[in-house]
């Protein structure tokens, strides 16, 4: 988007599992298990440093895995004219990066779409990965549910065409999320703001109309409900998540599409959302069908990935990364020179990965950013955050895609 998607490109994925994280949970989604970009289990100590690299065409879309292969998607430009080429959803194999299978669609830019900076048409949304099948949502809104095993297309929605969807001007962007065997897709538009359908591709509830925006959305849990929170337009909105109808909503000050987080769940019924369409940020309090503001502040995670921990959320702001107060919104510190910076969360450390492709391995913590370790993966534009499962790290840009060892990165 003159803003861009939130959606995953970096990916820490378990190539070779060491034993300690045999039972971790699949990076089978933006966000990860939970999409709250974090998985419990540690970096190894010790590792062997770039496992595999190879070529990958433009996009910003994440890199998934079920454990045995890595799903994510690319373009191929047209080249008389960056309005029209392919789409990509490809598989490769975790421990060499080689392609298992490729599955190819025409793509062209809608009317009223565009593409940052005079890109190409590329896709920007994650897959996920929900038991043997893939489902993948491409820049002007087609939805292709594939074979994990074989890339064999085994259903496919037409957002625009099948919901009437608006597209969004920079590009449908709002990666699936899985929930209770069912793909979560943000529709926007007349028909439905978020349609659940099975693994088979039949409906399983609508929601109501809403608008639609980049955002991704996420699950959480508020008055022993779980509920699908979704950042609209004009609002951030609640869906209980087993039939799709809405619960609480929220306003925007400023609505505006460019509202980019994914909003972050906390304990105690309490959701933190950001982006251009709040103004800032905000702290809210759900009770019931009501959504209390706690605190607000103008700064603002404009488009990437924001992390939390009982005393502060860390995020990037204005090409700086920041911790904020849980308790009151004040600003606890501020790095600069942390432009388009995403985060992951692994074991108590923290990955950060800049948008020019720097990795930084350490800590965060309410005092500041400890580091542990840097290395340059990339050199061209990385903007979505880490994904992590295991000791390996998988790191994409728009040309090229490189697994490391996450040890190597280890302070020595």
């Amino acid at each position: 988007m003159t803003t861009r998607p939130a959606v995953g490109l970096l990916l820490l994925l378990s190539l070779m599992p060491p034993a300690s994280a045999a039972d971790a949970p699949a990076w089978g989604q933006y966000g990860g298990p939970t999409r709250d970009f974090a998985l419990a289990t540690p970096l190894p100590a010790a590792g062997k440093g770039v496992l595999w690299k190879r070529k990958l065409g433009p996009g910003t879309s994440g890199v998934v895995t079920d454990g045995k292969q890595l799903f994510t998607m690319y373009s191929v430009p047209d080249p008389k004219t960056p309005n029209r080429g392919e789409e990509v959803v490809v598989a490769l194999d975790a421990t060499t990066g080689e392609t298992k299978w490729e599955h190819r669609y025409p793509v062209e830019r809608l009317k009223g779409q565009e593409t940052f900076s005079g890109d190409p048409v590329r896709p920007q949304a994650t897959p996920a990965v929900l038991g043997d099948r893939v489902c993948a949502v491409g820049y002007a809104g087609k939805v292709t549910c594939l074979a994990a095993a074989t890339g064999k297309v085994l259903w496919e929605v037409d957002l625009v065409k099948d919901y009437a969807a608006k597209p969004v001007q920079f590009g449908f962007s709002a990666s699936p999320l899985v929930y209770e065997e069912a793909f979560i897709l943000h529709v926007g538009g007349p028909k439905a703001a978020l349609v659940a359908l099975r693994p088979d591709g039949t409906v399983k509830w609508k929601s109501e109309p809403g608008e639609p925006s980049y955002a991704s959305p996420v699950v959480a849990r508020f008055g022993g409900e779980d509920q699908i929170v979704q950042v609209t337009q004009k609002a951030v909105v609640g869906f209980r998540a087993s039939d799709g109808a809405v619960r609480w909503s929220y306003p925007m000050e400023n609505p505006g599409l460019t509202n980019v987080p994914t909003p972050v769940p906390l304990p105690d019924g309490r959701l933190l959302v950001s982006g251009q369409g709040m103004v800032g940020t905000r702290l809210l309090k759900i009770e019931g069908q009501k959504a209390t503001e706690v605190w607000k502040t103008k700064g603002k995670f404009f488009y990437c990935n924001a992390l939390a921990d009982d005393k502060a959320v860390y995020g990037v702001t204005d090409a700086a990364l920041v911790a904020v107060s849980l308790a009151d919104g004040r600003e606890l510190w501020r790095e600069a020179g942390q432009k388009d910076a995403n985060l992951v969360r692994v074991g108590d450390e923290a990955l950060v990965l800049r948008g020019d492709g720097l990795l930084t391995r350490g800590k965060l913590a309410p005092a500041g950013l400890e580091r542990a370790a840097e290395v340059r993966l990339l050199k061209g534009r990385c903007w979505t955050p880490p994904t992590v499962l295991g000791g390996a790290i998988v790191v994409r840009d728009q040309a090229e895609v490189v697994a490391v060892d996450g040890a190597a990165f280890a302070k020595k």
